[in-house]
């Protein structure tokens, strides 16, 4: 037998061992291949959004690499540290350090090559199907098949040097370890978990300190929360499993003695894949929660907005010019509108960070009977109608009838003398309650604006399409979302290239292009997430396996002295559930924790469903896996009951 077959005959009879390794492996490998399928399809660059995804999927392919690098090297290490004892065994029978290097380094070359092969395959299998969703999602174009000899080249090279640096990297552990040493192997027995009360007490206060400046500073709040979460599973659930265990009255039940025995040593042993799976499903239920936050914003701001174009007109020059460009590009797709120009300007209000917007009456009038609103009514003074959707009373509960209002530059005093509640948000001005004054009011106040500051006075012309409703979700074949995002595009090139001060608001397109972004984002996401929860549970199966000797050990004793194997599938069930199930609900809690947190700083909407939106996606994604590998793993201690 050559060297080669040994090696080879050692993969092939630890392959259930290796068998998570090389999924995970040739899921990263897929991954990393379909976008670079993506990255250099020829015909990504016909339009701005598919250079744009291009870009976002280049900086993607970065990170999948680094990840794959430490899951690599984290995997490599575990197997190692289990094969000990073989490895002792190989060099009382003449084996040098040398040739046990070099049985490592074939046989992670041996793997590596598999899973490159198998990833890149499986990634051509789905290629179409991945091309067209991914378009679809995107909202370009149909990209066809083509044979991608570039990113075949890139994904290899990659993962061949990949798996060369960390297969020799890891030659230098195996030369470190005395031969005693490896003969023990991962039989030595365990020592009992050390806990302190106060490094417990130092990771609950680095928890807090997290908590506190999550709003403030956000670079603080992760390293004492990332901080926190180590410790919390170092030292604080070792500390509450050790009181469990002093309650005879709690513990002293069925096989409650077993398992809560076990965890505090189970807790320590894994403490670091619990501590890395916890932050990586975090950050993944954070991103998740957080593009399905902005995608639920986006339409509600469309649903919210009565208006289907607004035009700001900054440059007097240029405006007669794009008026009539508007007003063409609606009459070529024969849609009927009305247009009516509205004044108003920005002001501050003492006690109010947001702005609000000041509207003379008799434009509040064509307000009113364009939108079907309430009249203003007369208007003497410095008296005010106060015009504001319920979503923005929410947001200011003082503000009302019979109230004051104190503006600051220009100051002055408006005395609220009605109310008009809306459904929508009517203000010219985005985001902005309306205080409707007089015209004689409004005139004195534009006149008070400093030379320097008339960037607050708005001319609006809003349009109002009767065939477009806001009322639902629009369509991409519908045509307020193509006209709105054809006109958002001339608008954006005449800004960037004409230098137009003139801005365009569709409501339509700014949904769309929002939508393309958010699409854009899920759809790295997805594939981002899925690999690091495939990779998460895999961290978990490897630490088990490598526990496996161990436990059978203790089962087969204990199955001599009358324990039974329904006995001891719940005890083994109840442990690997609380490994694989704390990280998700640790996670589902800081996630909650911090983006309500920072949620109006983000301009987030509701953010509380999302996160238990995205926590249940992982949630049962791990409950697969439990599934799989509690029931593997139950098999096999069941072999050695007696």
């Amino acid at each position: 037998m050559s060297f080669l077959q040994f090696a080879f005959n050692n993969v092939k009879r630890n392959s259930r061992a290796y068998f998570a390794y090389f999924l995970s492996s040739c899921f990263m490998v897929m991954v990393f291949f379909t976008y670079a399928l993506f990255i250099f399809h020829p015909d990504i660059d016909r339009t701005e959004l598919g250079s744009n995804v291009q870009m976002v999927m280049g900086i993607m392919e970065y990170v999948i690499y680094i990840f794959a690098f430490l899951f690599v090297l984290y995997s490599i290490g575990i197997f190692l540290k289990a094969r000990n004892k073989e490895f002792g065994i190989l060099t009382i029978l003449g084996g040098t350090r040398g040739q046990i290097s070099r049985l490592v380094f074939v046989e992670n070359m041996l793997i590596g090559a598999l899973s490159i092969i198998a990833g890149m395959l499986a990634g051509l299998l789905l290629s179409k199907l991945f091309l067209t969703l991914s378009a679809r999602m995107i909202g370009i174009e149909e990209l066809g098949l083509y044979f991608p000899a570039k990113a075949i080249l890139l994904t290899a090279g990659s993962f061949i040097f990949l798996f060369v640096v960390i297969s020799a990297f890891t030659l230098f552990f195996i030369n470190q370890s005395r031969v005693l040493e490896l003969l023990k192997g991962s039989s030595k027995p365990k020592k009992e978990p050390r806990v302190s009360i106060w490094v417990s007490l130092f990771g609950i206060l680095l928890l807090a300190a997290g908590y506190y400046t999550v709003d403030k500073n956000l670079a603080i709040a992760a390293a004492t929360g990332i901080a926190g979460t180590y410790f919390f599973y170092t030292q604080i659930t070792v500390l509450v499993f050790r009181m469990l265990k002093k309650s005879r009255r709690l513990t002293w039940k069925g096989t409650r003695l077993i398992w809560i025995s076990e965890m505090a040593y189970k807790i320590k042993d894994n403490a670091r894949v619990l501590f890395m799976v916890t932050v990586v499903t975090a950050i993944c239920c954070m991103a998740v929660a957080f593009v399905m936050s902005v995608n639920l914003g986006n339409l509600r701001a469309y649903e919210n907005n009565p208006y289907a174009i607004r035009f700001f007109l900054n440059d007097p020059s240029r405006g007669e010019n794009d008026l009539m460009v508007i007003g063409q590009k609606l009459d070529e797709k024969g849609i009927e509108y009305q247009m009516f120009r509205t004044e108003s300007f920005a002001a501050k209000a003492s006690g109010r960070t947001p702005e609000v917007a000041i509207v003379p009456a008799d434009t509040y009038l064509k307000i009113a009977k364009a939108l079907g609103l309430d009249a203003a009514g007369s208007l003497q003074g410095d008296q005010a109608v106060l015009v504001q959707s319920d979503n923005e009373a929410r947001n200011n509960p003082d503000w009302g009838k019979n109230s004051a209002v104190k503006l600051a530059d220009p100051d002055l005093q408006l005395q609220i003398m009605k109310e008009i509640r809306t459904k929508l948000e009517v203000s010219p001005l985005s985001g902005t309650n309306m205080l409707v004054v007089s015209r004689p009011v409004y005139e004195k106040l534009t006149k008070q604006i400093p030379e320097n500051k008339s960037y607050r006075i708005n001319d609006v012309y809003i349009y109002m399409v009767p065939a477009w409703t806001n009322a639902g979700k629009p369509g991409r074949e519908d045509q307020e979302y193509k006209l709105g995002l054809e006109l958002q595009q001339w608008a954006y090139k005449q800004n960037s290239v004409e230098h137009s001060a003139n801005l365009l608001d569709s409501r339509g397109g700014r949904y769309a292009m929002q939508e393309q972004g958010v699409a854009m984002m899920s759809f790295v996401g997805v594939f981002i997430a899925s690999l690091l929860s495939v990779c998460s549970a895999s961290f978990l199966y490897f630490k088990l396996h490598s526990e496996l000797r161990q436990d059978q050990e203790m089962y087969t004793a204990m199955s001599k002295i009358g324990l039974q194997p329904g006995e001891m599938g719940k005890s083994s069930a109840i442990q690997i559930a609380v490994l694989f199930f704390t990280p998700i609900f640790v996670s589902a809690i800081q996630t909650l924790v911090v983006l309500n947190r920072v949620r109006e700083g983000f301009g987030l909407d509701d953010v509380n469903q999302p996160v238990l939106i995205a926590s249940a996606a992982f949630l049962a994604a791990q409950t697969l896996y439990f599934l799989l590998v509690s029931t593997r793993y139950i098999q096999k201690l069941k072999r050695v009951m007696v």
